[in-house]
């Protein structure tokens, strides 16, 4: 299978099947071809590559950088996530909206996030490995962020379905402000 790249309802943000190739071996997964990405717009020079060890119930995010804002390309290697990304570009369409894409690693899933969004993901199974490249740089006196259980953004995070009795997360990461009071910040 070649990759494939579909959009989503969010401008710029993309699920991509990445080329999968099977045999007596295992699998070999091709997450990313410059060529077939510059064909759908996605040409960023990715300049940084992390991958993120996680337990049941850790989230991150909902994160962002004011200024370098980075462009991602993240897939999950094992377990299973729930990925959420809220468009922060004042002059997009869907400014405010947000996609959210359960990710397990067998489904082999790649999300493109462009530049201008919050980023964040819980981990739903019992550990996950979760790795990203970004474009630009990271700059850590412009960080910010959305409280991710904003009730105004109304995100669905499967937390019951998933058993999650407790969310673990930093006390940077509980006390971000709302998207409004974002919105307020940033006019």
């Amino acid at each position: 299978m070649a990759i494939s790249i579909a959009s989503t309802d969010i401008d710029g943000l993309m699920v991509i099947a990445p080329h999968l190739f099977y045999d007596e071996r295992g699998l070999y997964k091709k997450n990313y071809e410059s060529d077939i990405y510059n064909e759908f717009g996605i040409s960023r020079n990715f300049t940084e590559s992390s991958d993120l060890y996680s337990v049941k119930g850790a989230l991150r995010g909902l994160h962002y950088q004011k200024k370098y804002s980075q462009a991602k390309l993240l897939h999950v290697i094992s377990g299973t996530i729930y990925d959420v990304a809220i468009d922060l570009r004042k002059d997009s369409r869907t400014f405010g909206k947000y996609h959210a894409e359960l990710m397990k690693a067998e489904d082999n899933k790649v999300i493109f996030i462009p530049e201008g969004f919050a980023h964040g993901f819980i981990t739903l199974s019992k550990e996950a490995i979760f790795s990203y490249q970004c474009s630009g740089k990271y700059d850590p006196d412009s960080c910010g962020g959305i409280l991710w259980n904003d009730p105004d953004l109304g995100i669905e995070w499967p937390l019951e379905e998933y058993n999650i009795e407790k969310v673990i997360c930093t006390e940077k990461d509980k006390n971000w402000p709302t998207f409004k009071q974002y919105c307020a910040m940033e006019i």
